[in-house]
């Protein structure tokens, strides 16, 4: 996720460099240590406005819908990180930002036409994009711009392992359409996500080229806030460079092709550690309900770039996250049960202007970052419910985070102590589980370095004790129904939550000199 913060580097929400520079590591013996990678909550977005059809007034991004309030989660500091009715949200869920679209089509006056033209328009993208047909999939295009830039979105398309790749059309309004481009990636996602579209258009049947421009739902000042997944990289790159892996699909600007091709084994190495030991330690899968099946991850060395990624015209910068996981809503939740969540699948947005990947250490931070952002991907299909306003009924920030940090260093128990007492010197310790009083993502970079390496401590402590089964089942247990929290801390260990936290201090104690 993020490195802690260079000296006079902006905390986040401030204007930061173009892209993030690379973190000078000093020298700390026996070991160089890595600086964690946080994952918070998005920084508050403005209010998205409506789109080119009325919807109700929606609560500000970042935040969740209101939903009955529940016993557990915790309230979180919208500080550091991270889409069916008509309503696109992006919702801030246990240190990971959840984006979803809705694609419920509710009743909406003044429709300037039915849907049975478009139909006909958006079925043909599909059969072309299935028959790798260039020009028929240009035809609906206006000629100049518009339709030289769709052509570079079909040369990108045609480039990804695709299990399903279809358009839906959905509520044409006075000159506009909104269109989804329903997809699953083969090997990488466990059921179909929506990444929206709004069309300009004129009549469907005007003639040949009815689509006159192309982009993401833009709200009434003429901004994209990016809550449809849009611009995904297909629509951001004018050439893709793609790599495929056995449950991976990695890709970038094919001026980045060097880095890809350099990293590429490395974090299909990575991905397989990962599956390897969640299939070993994790608990079976639920109805249809089981953790990510594969991996889908775009490197990006501009900071700008990296900020817009899925995002609209860009999230606020946060010069500590070096990396993020994005756990999308399936386009399709009637598998779900009523009321839950159903994550299709995920996408991963590395920086590769950070240390991790520009360091002589580069195999080591690339095999980090990736096994970190990789495990929030496997558990974050099991997620159930979006969380409340304040934040609670959201897994805690120090399980979602501890969980990632106990998977990254896996196996590596002498390098993880070496980190517990770099990162806790000069940091106050309470002897409390990290972030439980909102404060997880704290913009200071050395607290938060801190947080991170506690949190997967406490996990790594919990294995030591009860088995790696038993904090895949916890961490499991918590994304599915977070307001048990303390159940499940006993569930886990045959304690109470503050005898479990109590027994860890303790640990933490022993392992720090100086600590008390």
């Amino acid at each position: 996720m993020t490195y802690p913060p260079q000296p006079g580097a902006p905390y986040p929400g401030q204007a930061g460099p173009p892209y993030q520079q690379p973190f000078p590591v000093q020298q700390q013996p026996p070991y160089q240590p890595r600086p964690p990678y946080p994952q918070g909550p998005y920084p508050q977005q403005p209010q998205p406005f409506p789109p080119a059809f009325p919807v109700q007034q929606q609560p500000p991004y970042g935040m969740p819908p209101p939903a009955p309030r529940r016993k557990g989660g915790v309230g979180r500091t919208l500080a550091c990180l991270g889409v069916v009715l008509v309503l696109v949200l992006g919702l801030a869920v246990g240190g990971v930002v959840l984006l979803h679209v809705s694609r419920q089509r509710p009743p909406v006056q003044g429709l300037s036409s039915g849907l049975e033209g478009w139909e006909k328009v958006t079925k043909g993208l599909t059969d072309a994009l299935a028959a790798k047909d260039e020009e028929a999939f240009l035809r609906p295009f206006a000629a100049g711009p518009t339709k030289e830039k769709q052509r570079l979105v079909f040369r990108n398309l045609v480039k990804i392992p695709w299990e399903t790749a279809r358009w839906e059309a959905l509520l044409p309004l006075d000159g506009q359409l909104r269109v989804d481009f329903v997809h699953q990636v083969k090997g990488v996602d466990n059921f179909p996500i929506a990444e929206q579209y709004g069309w300009k258009v004129l009549a469907p049947d005007a003639g040949t080229e009815v689509v006159t421009e192309v982009g993401g739902v833009k709200d009434s000042q003429g901004k994209n806030s990016g809550f449809g997944y849009y611009p995904a990289p297909w629509d951001l790159y004018d050439e893709l460079a793609v790599q495929v892996r056995d449950h991976l699909v990695v890709m970038a600007d094919k001026g980045q092709s060097a880095e890809l091709n350099r990293d590429v084994e490395i974090l299909a190495r990575a991905a397989k550690e990962d599956l390897a030991a969640w299939q070993k330690y994790g608990p079976p899968p639920s109805g249809e309900r089981r953790g990510a099946g594969g991996f889908f991850v775009v490197l990006e060395r501009k900071r700008d770039v990296y900020n817009k990624l899925y995002k609209g015209d860009g999230k606020l910068n946060d010069s500590l996250e070096a990396g993020v996981n994005m756990p999308i809503w399936a386009a399709d939740s009637s598998k779900a049960n009523p009321g839950d969540l159903l994550i299709g699948g995920s996408r991963i947005v590395m920086d590769t202007a950070g240390s991790r990947f520009t360091s002589d250490q580069w195999q080591d931070g690339v095999t980090d970052i990736g096994r970190h952002e990789m495990a929030h991907a496997i558990v974050a299909p099991l997620l159930a419910t979006a969380g409340n306003f304040d934040g609670t009924g959201s897994p805690h920030d120090w399980v979602a985070e501890g969980f990632a940090e106990y998977m990254a260093l896996r196996g590596k128990d002498s390098l993880a102590r070496d980190e517990l007492a770099a990162y806790l010197k000069g940091v106050p310790f309470d002897g409390r589980l990290p972030g439980d009083d909102g404060s997880f993502y704290s913009a200071s970079g050395d607290q938060r370095s801190a947080n991170y390496t506690l949190a997967g401590d406490a996990l790594r402590f919990m294995a030591s004790k009860y088995g790696d089964a038993k904090v895949c089942e916890f961490v499991a247990a918590q994304y599915a129904r977070p307001q048990e929290y303390e159940q499940q801390i006993t569930a886990a260990t045959g304690q109470s939550l503050a005898q479990f936290q109590a027994a860890w201090a303790a640990h933490v104690r022993s392992a720090v000199p100086g600590k008390r």
